[in-house]
């Protein structure tokens, strides 16, 4: 890929009504979330990563393959405990999980009519299990990680593990290794603490105005340029809960003022911005 590129995956976790986890309060809601998200970033000339659930694939299957014809990367999310598992993702052993993500993954693809190939998992919960199990089921790249993330209660232990894109690890989710799977991990300030210390400020978008994500992103594209990287990117991420399709939307600001936080750094860097998949990434 070009270095002088500054490359932006913007992602949403596309959760099921009535959700354990969280999620749209009605379908319609959520699909007005999906397609706001999608045409608001496609308006601005970048895309988007979904990260769909079983059930929510198998009501907006339709939805899915629209936004897929036009470019949108549409891809697996999982929470255990919507498919009555009693824990998180990485609660579970290697054996576990494969039925377990099998199961989901058969699911998704029986509505979406082609198989997933990027995942993400409920909270970023994942053990050193999970890596390698992804790549058994078929899966290239994701977003599986949460850099700094000490979540213990949600098994989503990220403390070490590598701040940008990277191969995974096959034996130690917090190395980089040579595992044929693209870990894309959310950008977060390394330096801030959220949540009462359970993880640092994310890239996520409900978490805190355009102008403080700003400082995250100015700060973590100077850091990837002085580390020599070759290839720069940022990543965000939110939720199917909230209007994106309306401009008088909160969330949908902070959306618009993040792209502009985006250009600007971009900018100052003299690097031009350019939308990417997770795939592409890879």
């Amino acid at each position: 890929m070009d270095n002088n590129l500054l490359y932006t995956c913007f992602t949403m976790d596309c959760e099921e009504v009535g959700a354990n986890q969280g999620g749209p309060v009605t379908w319609e809601y959520g699909e007005r979330a999906i397609r706001g998200y999608c045409e608001t970033l496609l308006g601005h000339g970048l895309g988007a990563t979904l990260f769909v659930v079983p059930k929510a694939a198998e009501r907006y299957a339709d939805m899915l393959r629209e936004m897929a014809q036009v470019g949108i990367e549409v891809g697996l999310h999982y929470h255990a405990q919507d498919h009555g598992y009693p824990d998180y993702l990485g609660a579970f052993s290697a054996e576990e999980q494969e039925k377990m993500l099998r199961e989901g993954t058969d699911q998704w693809s029986q509505a979406m009519g082609f198989a997933p190939r990027v995942f993400r998992p409920g909270n970023f919960s994942a053990n050193d299990a999970t890596f390698p199990t992804l790549v058994h089921l078929g899966f290239v790249a994701g977003s599986v990680s949460c850099p700094l993330r000490n979540f213990v209660e949600a098994k989503a232990n990220w403390v070490g593990a590598p701040l940008y894109a990277h191969y995974a690890h096959k034996a130690n989710r917090l190395l980089a290794g040579d595992l044929l799977f693209y870990e894309v991990p959310v950008t977060v300030d390394w330096e801030s603490v959220m949540w009462g210390g359970k993880t640092p400020l994310e890239l996520r978008i409900e978490m805190v105005d355009a102008r403080n994500h700003g400082y995250t992103v100015r700060k973590a594209v100077k850091r990837q340029l002085e580390a020599g990287s070759r290839q720069s990117s940022l990543v965000a991420t939110t939720h199917n809960i909230f209007d994106y399709a309306s401009p008088a939307e909160f969330r949908r600001q902070v959306l618009d003022g993040l792209v502009a936080e985006m250009q600007r750094a971009a900018e100052m860097n003299g690097l031009r911005l350019r939308p990417a998949t997770l795939v592409g990434l890879r």
